[in-house]
């Protein structure tokens, strides 16, 4: 069975790929088979964004969802990562971002370290009344409860270690 996890994003210490400004960082997220799974907003002149827009991803803690962050300078109006900077990415698994909610790695560029990635997780629960739960006095699925979706924020102690 799948779970709906949300994903935040941030970055510190990023490299600056511009001569006249600093990035303007964008953070793309791939599976191990080259498919793009979402995007982050274009943050401008900024070399430690906090990107609000977040992306939702289906968890299946049965199989092994490899993911590759990738961290670009953008230069154009439309986004297009085929024509920007790239400033550097980060590998690991679903399932390490649910294990660990408050995950950061260092970004890979040219074989170092360049800046630093922040992945926030939060699994969404869905309650028994958006399952379709039994039918309430009224006859309506769920009774008289409202359905709501309830998110469970988790906390980790070791965020990230280096080897």
């Amino acid at each position: 069975m799948t779970q709906k996890v949300i994903l935040s994003l941030s970055c510190t210490g990023l490299r600056d790929a511009d001569v006249f400004s600093k990035s303007d960082p964008l953070v793309t997220i791939f599976d191990d088979f080259n498919n793009e799974l979402g995007r982050t907003e274009c943050i401008d002149n900024e070399l430690n964004p906090v990107f609000k827009e977040t992306i939702s991803l289906d968890y299946d803690p049965y199989e092994e969802q490899k993911l590759i962050f990738k961290v670009w300078d953008i230069d154009d109006y439309n986004n297009d990562i085929n024509k920007a900077d790239f400033l550097g990415e980060a590998q690991c698994t679903l399932e390490e971002l649910v294990d660990c909610p408050n995950f950061s790695k260092p970004l890979r560029y040219e074989g170092a370290d360049f800046g630093k990635i922040y992945i926030k997780t939060e699994k969404v629960k869905v309650t028994q009344n958006q399952k379709g739960g039994k039918k309430g006095k009224k006859g309506k699925k769920g009774g008289n409860k409202k359905n709501t979706i309830q998110e469970s924020y988790y906390s980790c102690t070791s965020l990230f270690i280096e080897s």
